[in-house]
């Protein structure tokens, strides 16, 4: 399963890995805010949108992942694109260290995720947000022990339970797998 090819039949898009999810903007962003090149988070104003910055008012959004291991697999994750909100004065840090690469030396800074997962808890979940080397995404750690992301993140989900996240989001690929 985690290695075979299949294709999706609701978006019709073929996978030879487990899906991952990535939000193309925190919860709050408007679907009328246009994605911009990441240069737009320096060079403008007001409310902005790029493919791993958000500033909408007062709030700072960057582009994290959040891995989630897929139980009795050798190291497989799940990965969900999200956003994570963080306070002004990280936000500005994290910009002035990305174009050096050096964005590990922020360490780990409080954060909250800004977007709903599953899709209907709506709710504003607290985290840790774990700086990486070399330009990667910084991760995600749920802080709230008894939100069921963190269950997942701790002990890991059954492929069944990323099917039914999956679906959630309007992939229906457990149906491939047990249909074929």
């Amino acid at each position: 399963m985690l290695t075979s090819s299949r294709q999706c039949r609701c978006c019709g898009a073929t996978f030879s890995q487990l899906l991952s999810l990535s939000c193309d903007r925190p919860d709050i962003g408007s679907e009328d805010l246009v994605v911009q090149d990441n240069s737009a988070i320096l060079a403008q104003s007001g409310d902005v949108l790029t493919d791993d910055f958000c500033r909408l008012g007062d709030l700072r959004f960057i582009r994290a992942v959040l891995a989630i291991p897929v139980t009795g697999s050798e190291g497989e994750e799940f990965i969900l694109g999200t956003w994570a909100n963080l306070g002004v004065e990280d936000f500005d840090a994290y910009l002035d260290l990305l174009d050096m690469q050096e964005t590990e030396s922020l360490g780990s800074r409080p954060a909250w995720l800004s977007n709903a997962i599953p899709p209907e808890d709506g709710t504003p979940v607290a985290c840790m947000l774990h700086m990486r080397p070399e330009g990667q995404y910084p991760e995600l750690q749920i802080s709230e022990p008894n939100h069921p992301l963190a269950a997942l993140q701790n002990s890991g989900a059954q492929l069944e339970e990323l099917f039914e996240l999956l679906h959630a989001y309007g992939h229906d690929l457990a149906s491939l797998v047990y249909d074929s």
